[in-house]
């Protein structure tokens, strides 16, 4: 049984090199087959729907991205919605990344971030694949550790992750990056194997349990103080021990291995569990989300917009929608006691020249970097526009939360389906709450909810009918009739 070197970087080397191989040959991890991880591809489906893919999800991926390395699913937490930005923290072959892809669509981005140059290669490779299936091009995969992600501050809504963030030497670091780059009030959804209690230290040892995400793991209550002291709140763990079982049921060789460095009577499920962490970054408030160079509350906002007719998006024979909302947010900025200045590069072109950062990242970036907004006098954000939230992070301020959101209506559509009786209207909705990632939880919660109130209101209407049918004479009509006279019915 080879041992591990404690030393981070002897930790980092051993766990690229396992993958490495996976990548290129497989292993014996799940037994004799051609699939990745020695499983064949019946296998990893198999192993995907018992953590809660859904067959749909599978049937669109590229060959080879579903490499049986999950241990949950992230997705299905992460409630992504269309032109997100969501990051997957060791994308492998790219399976998360594809399945989030869908769920982002066209204006969305997902992006993948990998340390093993062969898990890389692979996932790259697959790209081809994913846009002919699905008809996307929005997919990204970058060369790099978690625990130094190569991505922008606050640039992110979602961060994503399947079975990696036990392999880091450096968890709280990994925990800190996730919070350096999501967006004011971005959300975290994580599936990972995490210990109930302390592994027996021959099993701590074994590399094999390293590489297959066991002897790295934290304790679940040590995952808990890293993901809040990195300054995430929110933070719900849900152990789900039925993964780890499941591996045994199967003969893993891993866990098998595992099993017999126990002690007498104990199984894996009594140490390890596969662990669903959700969590989100404050609106305002955390210093992540201040750009450097930033105190809090802001004395200065400048926007640097390119060249237009005047910067309102209210003018012309069409409304820029995003441009009207940002002023209406500018103006609200104001309202609060924000400064607030605002340039036009064909109308103060000027004011672009006086400002030396301006100025340098125009030369460098053309006006593909406008429009670009400083924060008393540091640079904030480039070639887009902000939204409220992140305006009101920079100035210290906390907008008013906005709570009814697409996923929210497709709840309260599934439960106007159910009091309507509707199968088609039922059908419809709950592939738009899939899409968007709404659990299945608060789908049944919506369904049971809309099904309390409609029994309610059939007892209403029968104690209503009781009373009337005592003192309507037999044949007078309501006044004004009713829908229901329809030849198709509305009921």
């Amino acid at each position: 049984m080879q041992t591990i070197n404690v030393d981070p970087e002897a930790v980092r080397k051993i766990v690229r090199t396992g993958y490495s191989q996976i990548a290129q040959d497989g292993s014996e991890r799940r037994g004799g087959g051609k699939g990745c991880c020695g499983a064949s591809p019946a296998e990893t489906e198999k192993l995907a729907e018992h953590i809660g893919y859904s067959r749909e999800e599978l049937a669109g991926l590229p060959d080879g991205a579903n490499m049986g390395l999950s241990c949950g699913n992230p997705n299905t937490r992460a409630a992504l919605k269309p032109g997100e930005v969501v990051l997957d923290l060791g994308s492998g072959g790219g399976f998360d990344m594809f399945i989030a892809g869908g769920k982002i669509g066209s204006t969305g981005r997902a992006i993948g971030v990998d340390m093993t140059p062969d898990m890389l290669s692979k996932a790259r490779k697959n790209i081809e694949a994913y846009r002919q299936k699905s008809g996307l091009n929005n997919v990204e995969f970058r060369l790099g550790e978690i625990e130094h992600l190569p991505v922008a501050d606050a640039s992110v809504d979602a961060v994503i992750s399947n079975c990696v963030i036990n392999l880091s030497p450096d968890k709280p670091q990994v925990w800190h990056e996730i919070v350096r780059v999501l967006k004011p009030g971005g959300r975290v959804a994580v599936s990972d194997l995490a210990l109930l209690k302390p592994l027996p230290s021959a099993i701590e040892q074994m590399v094999e349990a390293l590489v297959g995400c066991v002897a790295g793991a934290a304790l679940v209550s040590e995952t808990q103080r890293m993901a809040e002291a990195a300054g995430l709140v929110d933070v719900v763990l849900k152990p789900k021990a039925n993964y780890v079982d499941g591996m045994v049921d199967w003969q893993d060789p891993l866990y098998q291995k595992i099993t017999a460095h126990l002690p007498a009577g104990a199984k894996p499920s009594d140490y390890i569990t596969s662990l669903e962490v959700t969590a989100r970054k404050p609106e305002q408030g955390s210093a992540a989300s201040v750009p450097v160079g930033v105190s809090k509350p802001a004395a200065k906002l400048e926007v640097f917009d390119p060249a237009m007719c005047c910067s309102t998006g209210v003018c012309g024979p069409s409304v820029d929608p995003k441009l009207a909302q940002f002023s209406a947010d500018l103006d609200w900025l104001k309202s609060q006691g924000v400064a607030v200045e605002r340039h036009n590069l064909a109308q103060t072109p000027a004011a672009f020249a006086a400002n030396a950062t301006v100025k340098s990242t125009l030369d460098k970036h053309g006006t593909d970097c406008l429009p670009l907004v400083m924060v008393d006098g540091s640079v904030a954000s480039v070639g887009s526009y902000p939204t409220r939230v992140e305006l009101a992070g920079w100035a210290g301020l906390a907008p008013a939360k906005k709570l009814y959101s697409e996923p929210v209506n497709e709840l309260v559509a599934l439960g106007a389906a159910i009091a309507a009786n509707c199968q088609p209207c039922f059908k419809y909705h709950h592939q738009k709450a899939q899409a968007l990632g709404v659990s299945e939880d608060d789908m049944t919660s919506a369904v049971n909810t809309a099904m309390a109130v409609k029994k309610m209101a059939e007892r209403a209407t029968l104690e209503l009918a009781d009373q009337m049918l005592a003192s309507v004479p037999e044949g007078t009509a309501a006044e004004g009739g009713c829908g229901c006279a329809s030849t198709s019915g509305c009921c």
